[in-house]
């Protein structure tokens, strides 16, 4: 089912315009908090009247400010799951899931429960109330009273954000399991940079109300349009620069600190020389190199020398920051714990490391 919307709102000195469109994929909308993503689910759903613009799915017009229409929450048949459940507590888990198809015959309600009880984990639990539930057993019981109903769209806000780190990670899976057996058109807000990457076959990412870059996963974390949208996803090295020439399809732009750095060109936007850039790496992307090895062919341009000034355990990843250049310009590089130890990248050692051409990002 096609979900196109065109929408403004404004909210004392805060303004929404935001326009997307997409079809039945699970969408991720991405950025930080307060900038308007729940507002823009709220007003999909119905509860909060848009000041102009219009929402239709498939075929249908749910609201369109200038022919008047705006059909009540109740007619959209589109499902939004909230963050904090939302289930009734004085219903057990089977009256929960079956309150929206209380108009079924009993039989059709009690096949739908089943198959929904199964494909959530929950069986066993169908007579159990809401406070006898784990946070993720409540988790999957609202999803599974909103699926029960036969939305046409599926709007998840921030669905996983009050679980422990265990529990959000199943149910990231569940999500793409549950995706692929009912192929809802779903919008997922997050401001959770893994669970963006892990779900988010597509991603818009908002900032102040409105839609900085919108595209596949690849294209939004290792293309980013815009200096806000490669901070928002973690790129972290963002540098500044000049173009000083060109050649084989590729871009020479010159920093103070990094010196002369080779860049695939962007393509369909030309670049001059003079011009200034901004450009930027994933801090994963960026390789170390041995000492003790040849260069490969691959790696002979945009070499950097500098010293390690930190080093951070992150789970299995260690984040070092390596002091380059004369103005204590740093770079941000993460690597597998087993690298750190074999290269014993301990805090003052010198070492060399490669941005990689092909992974660098020209903003323009």
């Amino acid at each position: 089912m096609n979900l196109e919307l065109k929408l403004k709102k404004t909210l004392g000195s805060f303004d929404i315009d935001v326009e997307l469109s997409l079809n039945e994929e699970l969408l991720v909308l991405f950025g930080p908090s307060g900038a308007g993503k729940t507002i823009i689910l709220k007003m999909i759903s119905g509860i909060t009247r848009p000041d102009e613009g219009e929402i239709n799915v498939g075929t249908d017009k749910v609201f369109d400010s200038a022919l008047n229409i705006d059909l009540p929450i109740r007619d959209r048949r589109i499902g939004y799951l909230f963050q904090e459940y939302a289930l009734f507590p004085h219903m057990t888990v089977h009256e929960n899931i079956a309150y929206g198809i209380s108009h079924l015959k009993p039989g059709e309600i009690k096949r739908k429960v089943n198959e929904l009880l199964g494909v959530m984990r929950l069986g066993g639990l169908e007579e159990r109330f809401p406070h006898e539930l784990s946070g993720g057993q409540k988790q999957r019981c609202a999803l599974a009273r909103t699926l029960a109903a036969e939305p046409r769209v599926l709007l998840l806000d921030e669905p996983f954000s009050a679980l422990d780190y265990q529990v959000r990670e199943k149910l990231r899976a569940d999500l793409i399991n549950i995706h692929r057996m009912y192929p809802i058109t779903t919008i997922l807000v997050t401001h959770d940079l893994e669970e963006a990457f892990m779900l988010g076959k597509r991603i818009a990412v908002i900032n102040n109300g409105k839609v900085e870059q919108v595209g596949d996963r690849e294209d939004v974390f290792y293309r980013p349009n815009t200096r806000n949208v490669a901070r928002f996803l973690g790129v972290r090295n963002i540098f500044a620069g000049a173009i000083a020439g060109f050649g084989d399809g590729q871009a020479v732009i010159t920093n103070p600190d990094l010196g002369a750095i080779k860049a695939n060109a962007p393509y369909g936007n030309p670049l001059s020389i003079g011009q200034e850039v901004s450009f930027c790496i994933r801090p994963e992307e960026i390789l170390i190199i041995r000492p003790d090895r040849v260069l490969d062919n691959k790696i002979q341009d945009n070499i950097i020398e500098g010293e390690v000034v930190s080093a951070t355990g992150k789970g299995s990843t260690q984040i070092i920051f390596l002091k380059v250049g004369k103005s204590d310009t740093l770079l941000k590089i993460e690597l597998p714990n087993f690298v750190v130890r074999k290269l014993e990248l301990a805090i003052g050692k010198r070492i060399r490391v490669s941005l990689k051409k092909e992974n660098i990002w020209v903003i323009t």
